[in-house]
């Protein structure tokens, strides 16, 4: 409903990239491009290409045993031989060896032997193309007018480089990916790859490998009961000698061990660990193979203790393999899906039960932690995960996952037994001629791009597949011929529950929608579509409608009363009627029609007058969770009145006010409410010269959740009241054109003091501020922060920071540092080393 994909999204409404916390799509970036170009015109590319940022990576368990410490150094001594210039890791899932490559790349990652240490995620469907991409992104690279492979390869050419290729599933040719090979010469150009296969060691020309067994009985027992807690393992005196009758069960995989160990840490009882013994002795498989370990994980699954949060786990699966699921994302799956327990009399966020399953999954280690805004599963507990939502059988095709290249094999499946379809994908093409594929996924790519007209489009979904209650489709480029077949035939998957059709190049909504009148979940975000059929309103069973980011000037009245169970409505960012008088009757009529909605618990919408919000702010029931003020009409002040503030602030997650005539912003006073649940902030208000806060409520106190600020104001003259905001973690501010100093130390507001500045920023972005000297003195401080982008700031003199701290990225134009003033050349040579690939424009 409000996530950061889709490439309108990731620009957002004011056309540049602004409060995103996470990965930015490709396409985002382009346009973004693409804007530039127009603003300022053609402009030549030049880059400070130092050492680029080496994030360092999580490795699971903070325990590392003997034996895994052990093969860290020998992987270290091939690595700084002289004599190996590739290196495989091999071994069966889960034994540890991405784990292994984590480590690796954490020790090198302060290690000054290498200029660049990138590690990339291969996977079943790795392409050269995919590798390129990831490549150019971890090193900032930007193709230009060239090609990928050209500038990874003048890249590297020119460094020492260590790039680590985990789960490698096929033989991938290094040269069509740009990565130059070759020992004897000055520089060191190391690769290090993981498989399951030794064979791939041998298709990648590995100079020298190690395969990475389980772990003997004493390592094995020191990581599980690591994970377990010496708490649980004290707590009885039987249970040390079942702990270790598990980890012979187990057989030495660190990955059942860890998360096995993780189940069983509340287990305080030896009829618990009895239960868990049995069952993994029944499985009945005497060897350590795929199923043998699905069995083992199983138990941390079985160990979940309700039905609904083992739903929400499988539901994970849904996902490609290595991707990065966005939090609020899964939530409003699992939303569309019912299996949250809602409380329909709490007005409270409608996420929160949610988060606190996301909370519970990774105490389980069944999901893992990207940032703050993404979580993953590991591929061995995503393969088990489908092995389970399949009735643990890995044929069937009751649960299908399809990404990318992967698409081209959907000929095979059975799609009479398909129940759930996730379509995932940047090249939806599949062969129509018969030609036989390649064994070696790797090889698909060059198919497709071989320019034969034998490979064409079909129909995503067959007719066929009329158990199917569950389908999502996302594409990053059109592919109308496949959507359209898929949408020209929705009406007959009568069992259809959740439907998603996002970022699909849709023009109009899924012709017969009325017959699908088992669907609870319907997302329609970031397409072309230009009006609601009234049809929709047979869909009477709906609890989750998004319709945000299309071309909508057709709402048709008697729709939304007819939807009385929808929970979650999101019609963020559509367009209006085309005559001011059509749209101030379509807004009076669908804001009233809100009234209908009684189980309303999460709305986001967008409004252009003020009657409008205060029509809005007359509903009883006010779950506003996404709001975007943009008023055409010229006013001197804006309000935001407490009223509101009263009524939203459980429920508010994301506030944008585009007001371009308002120079001064009042926030309601007299009031104890606090916005509470509010993220993220915007400003476009380009007269904006104050903001008055209530006498009574300091900023950080009104915004103690606000996570990322973007302001662009031409005429404000500092942003002070940022300076104590506990948890702000990205501030942004463009075009702020009469700034000299952004920030002048005041003092401690609110319930304290003094309290320490900007507690929480990582990300600091300051652009086009053409007057501004200094950004602050020495008083204010950014304990946190990791990255500061400059960008044409032209009379800025100084940087404000006394040492590196945990700043790990400077972006700036090389004219723009080398003007800058030091007082300490030392800090200026430290810093040196953190500057990194900002393109400045002639």
């Amino acid at each position: 409903m409000i996530s950061k994909e889709g490439t309108r999204r990731d620009l957002g409404v004011l056309g540049h990239s602004l409060l995103i916390a996470g990965p930015t799509s490709r396409s985002a970036k382009k346009l973004m491009v693409v804007q530039n170009l127009c603003e300022d015109g053609r402009f030549e590319d030049v880059a400070i290409q130092l050492r680029p940022e080496v994030p360092e990576l999580l490795v699971g368990s903070e325990v590392v045993v003997p034996q895994e410490e052990a093969n860290f150094q020998e992987i270290l001594r091939y690595i700084d031989s002289d004599k190996n210039g590739i290196i495989g890791i091999w071994g069966m899932g889960g034994v540890g060896k991405t784990r292994l490559l984590h480590l690796v790349h954490n020790h090198y990652k302060e290690n000054s032997a290498f200029d660049v240490v990138v590690k990339v995620t291969a996977s079943k469907e790795c392409s050269v193309e995919k590798l390129q991409k990831e490549l150019c992104e971890n090193c900032g690279l930007d193709r230009g007018n060239s090609t990928e492979k050209s500038i990874i390869l003048n890249y590297l050419t020119k460094r020492n480089f260590l790039i680590l290729l985990d789960d490698l599933w096929g033989q991938i040719y290094l040269e069509k990916v740009g990565i130059p090979l070759g020992l004897g010469n000055r520089l060191k150009k190391k690769i290090v790859i993981t498989t399951r296969s030794k064979k791939i060691c041998g298709l990648m020309g590995v100079n020298k490998s190690l395969k990475v067994e389980g772990l003997d009985h004493e390592n094995a027992l020191r990581l599980f009961n690591e994970n377990v807690g010496g708490e649980t393992i004290q707590s009885h005196p039987l249970i040390p000698s079942l702990a270790e009758k598990v980890v012979k069960e187990l057989g030495g995989l660190p990955l059942a061990l860890i998360t096995v160990g993780k189940s069983m840490s509340d287990k305080i009882y030896p009829s618990e660990w009895n239960h868990a013994i049995d069952r993994l002795e029944k499985s009945g498989l005497n060897e350590l193979d795929e199923e043998k370990i699905f069995h083992q994980l199983k138990l941390s699954y079985d160990s979940l203790n309700t039905k609904k949060l083992k739903d929400c786990f499988l539901v994970c699966s849904l996902w490609p393999e290595d991707y990065s699921i966005e939090k609020t994302n899964l939530i409003e799956c699992w939303l569309g899906l019912g299996f949250l327990d809602l409380d329909i009399s709490d007005a409270r966020n409608i996420y929160n039960p949610g988060y606190d399953v996301i909370r519970k999954l990774l105490s389980a280690c069944l999901l893992e932690e990207v940032g703050s805004e993404y979580v993953k599963m590991h591929d061995v507990i995503r393969d088990m995960a489908l092995w389970i939502a399949r009735g643990e059988d890995k044929e069937n095709d009751k649960w299908v996952v399809l990404d990318g290249l992967d698409q081209m094999r959907h000929k095979n499946i059975r799609w009479s037994d398909v129940e759930r379809a996730s379509l995932i994908s940047y090249e939806l093409m599949v062969p129509m001629n018969g030609k036989e594929l390649p064994l070696n996924p790797y090889e698909y790519d060059e198919l497709i791009s071989d320019g034969s007209d034998e490979w064409e489009g079909v129909p995503l979904i067959p007719c066929d597949a009329t158990r199917l209650q569950f389908v999502r489709v996302r594409s990053g480029y059109p592919f109308t011929a496949t959507i359209d077949a898929l949408v020209q035939n929705v009406s007959i998957f009568r069992d259809l529950e959740f439907l998603e059709l996002r970022n699909c190049d849709l023009y109009s909504f899924p012709q017969g929608i009325s017959q699908l009148v088992k669907l609870e979940h319907l997302n329609l975000e970031n397409n072309h579509i230009k009006s609601v059929p009234d049809e929709l309103k047979h869909v009477r069973n709906l609890r989750f409608l998004s319709l945000g980011y299309n071309s909508i000037s057709l709402f048709p009245k008697g729709v939304l009363p007819e939807l009385k169970e929808l929970m979650v409505l999101d019609i963020y960012n559509i367009n209006r009627g085309s005559s001011e008088d059509g749209e101030e009757q379509y807004w009076t009529c669908l804001i009233n029609e809100l009234r209908c909605l009684s189980k309303l618990r999460c709305l986001s919408i967008n409004l252009q007058q003020p009657a409008h919000f205060r029509n809005l702010l007359e509903l009883s029931n006010l779950p506003v969770r996404t709001l975007f003020l943009h008023y055409k009409n010229e006013t001197d002040t804006l309000e935001i009145p407490s009223s509101f503030i009263g009524k939203v602030q459980d429920n508010l997650y994301k506030l944008e006010l585009k007001v371009r005539s308002v120079r001064k912003l009042l926030f309601g006073s007299n009031y104890q409410s606090r916005l509470g649940n509010l993220e993220f902030l915007s400003f476009l208000m380009y007269e904006l010269e104050m903001i008055e806060w209530p006498w009574n409520v300091a900023p950080e106190d009104l915004l103690p959740m606000l996570h990322d600020l973007f302001l662009e104001c031409w005429r404000i003259l500092d942003v002070s009241w940022t300076l104590y905001l506990p948890c702000l973690r990205t501030l942004k501010l463009f075009r702020c054109v009469h700034i000299v100093q952004l920030f002048e130390p005041v003092g401690g507001c609110g319930s304290g003091a003094i309290k320490p500045t900007f507690p929480s920023l990582i990300r600091l972005e300051l652009e086009l501020l053409p007057e501004m000297e200094i950004i602050c003195d020495e008083s204010i401080t950014f304990p946190s922060l990791e990255e500061i982008t400059i960008h044409k700031c032209p009379k800025l003199k100084k940087l404000p920071f006394q040492s590196r701290g945990k700043l790990k990225t400077i972006k700036i134009e090389s004219e723009c540092w080398e003007r800058l003033e030091w007082e300490d050349n030392d800090l200026k040579q430290d810093l040196q080393g953190l500057v990194r690939d900002l393109w400045r424009r002639r």
